[in-house]
C-alpha cells in the first residue's frame, strides 16, 4: 500500500509541476489579447470642479499646475497638453457626462456639425494603465489596462451654448477618442464660438 501511495503522490506532483506553468502561460497569453485589444466605450458621470478633469498615464509625472500647462491658447482650445497627461475643459463647473471610446485605429470621423468643439492631441501611456482623474482631488473615476505607447486622443464637445459655466449642472456632453498614434501636437478641429 504504501507503494501505491508513495506513486500516487509522485504522479500528483508531476502533474503539478506540469500543469502550473501551463496554467500560468495560457494566463499571459490570455493577458496579452486583452492588452493588444482593448477597444471598448466606457460611459464617464461624475464631478469635478474648476470646468476640467484629467486622462493621464497612472503614473504621470507632468505639472498641471505649470505655466505651461493650463496656458490662454489651452483654455482656449479647450485642451492642456503634457507628455502623460491631458486636461480637458469643459463648460459646466462640476458635472462630467463624456463617453470615453478606445478605437482599434484612427477616428474616421470628419463631419463635425453636430459639435461645438472638436480638439487632439496626442498622450503618451508608459504603465500600461490609462486613468481619468477629477479636480483638484485627482480622484480616479476609470482606470484600463491598455497596451503601452502614444495615443492620440480627441474630444468632442456638444451642448455648450446656454451652459454657465458657474453652475454644477449644464447640457454639455463630451465624446473622447482615443487610438494608437504617435502625433503629439495639440490641433483644434472646430473652434467653439458662444453664440
Amino acid at each position: 500500500m504504501q507503494g501505491i501511495r508513495s506513486d500516487r503522490s509522485g504522479k500528483m506532483k508531476y502533474w503539478t509541476f506540469f500543469l502550473v506553468p501551463c496554467i500560468l502561460i495560457l494566463l499571459s497569453f490570455s493577458n496579452l489579447a486583452f492588452k493588444s485589444k482593448p477597444s471598448g466605450k466606457y460611459r464617464l458621470d461624475f464631478f469635478t470642479k474648476h470646468n476640467q478633469f484629467y486622462l493621464c498615464d497612472s503614473a504621470y509625472k507632468s505639472n498641471t499646475g505649470s505655466d505651461t500647462f493650463w496656458t490662454p491658447e489651452a483654455y482656449h482650445d479647450k485642451l492642456g497638453v503634457d507628455y502623460d497627461i491631458l486636461g480637458i475643459g469643459i463648460e459646466s463647473y462640476g458635472h462630467v457626462k463624456a463617453d470615453l471610446e478606445i478605437l482599434d485605429s484612427a477616428d474616421p470621423e470628419k463631419d463635425f456639425s453636430r459639435y461645438d468643439h472638436v480638439v487632439e492631441a496626442g498622450i503618451t501611456i508608459q504603465s500600461g494603465l490609462l486613468q481619468v482623474l477629477n479636480f483638484p482631488d485627482y480622484k480616479s473615476y476609470l482606470k484600463l489596462i491598455i497596451t503601452p505607447g502614444k495615443y492620440r486622443v480627441r474630444v468632442y464637445s456638444s451642448g455648450l451654448n446656454n451652459v454657465d459655466p458657474e453652475a454644477d449642472e449644464g447640457q454639455d456632453h463630451y465624446k473622447i477618442t482615443m487610438w494608437a498614434d504617435s502625433r503629439m501636437d495639440r490641433k483644434v478641429l472646430k473652434q467653439f464660438v458662444k453664440k
